[in-house]
């Protein structure tokens, strides 16, 4: 909604950090295994998270909304051919081997990896885990313009609104962000009331059209 506003590299941030949002506490699976399918054969290094395909469509949404498609961080609208193919040469998630930095849902795996495996489904632990990635996202980023971190984190809330509710994960992450920028509790709490206001009336603009 209020993504054009952000520059390029804000967008990509906010990308970034909605992926990670919306990954967070999504099920984990070994070999497309549940924890409770697992067996001796199973490979407990093929650790991944579901994603499903409402998520998948979520961050087509929000990349569009902003104006970009993530591959590598680059906007892909107005590339020269060369470019387009350096793009279509990079790995499956949209990064060459030289970049440093790897797919948001890759760290959170690598998080996830670093505890045992009978605590690793634990919320607390889900949610230490994500706080680990998010840091590392925030770590040095400063905004030019003060007005920045709360459109980022209004965008953020309506990610988290998208089913209803807020998980306590979502909130996890929410209020670290808030903390990090130094964003006063009333200006997350006006800002949560009005995507909740927001994404209420969408629910019902979508009803009466379905109706």
């Amino acid at each position: 909604m209020l993504l054009k506003m952000l520059s390029e590299a804000d967008k990509r941030h906010f990308l970034d950090l909605a992926d990670l949002l919306i990954m967070a506490d999504k099920p984990l699976l070994w070999e497309g295994k549940t924890s409770e399918e697992l067996t001796s054969s199973t490979d407990l290094e093929a650790l991944t998270i579901q994603r499903s395909e409402q998520d998948k469509k979520l961050m087509t949404e929000l990349e569009e909304s902003a104006g970009m498609q993530r591959g590598g961080g680059e906007l892909l609208s107005g590339l020269s051919l060369p470019q387009i193919m350096k793009q279509k040469q990079k790995n499956r998630y949209g990064f060459s081997p030289s970049d440093n930095c790897l797919h948001v849902t890759n760290r959170l795996i690598d998080a996830l990896k670093t505890y045992p495996l009978i605590k690793i489904e634990k919320p607390e632990i889900r949610i230490e885990a994500a706080l680990s990635v998010l840091l590392k996202l925030l770590d040095g980023k400063k905004y030019d313009l003060p007005s920045t971190p709360k459109v980022i984190l209004f965008e953020l809330l309506l990610v988290a609104l998208r089913d209803g509710k807020i998980t306590s994960t979502e909130i996890a992450l929410l209020k670290e962000f808030q903390r990090h920028h130094n964003l006063e509790d009333f200006t997350y709490d006006d800002l949560l009331e009005q995507a909740e206001v927001l994404n209420r009336e969408i629910s019902k603009t979508i009803s009466i059209i379905l109706e």
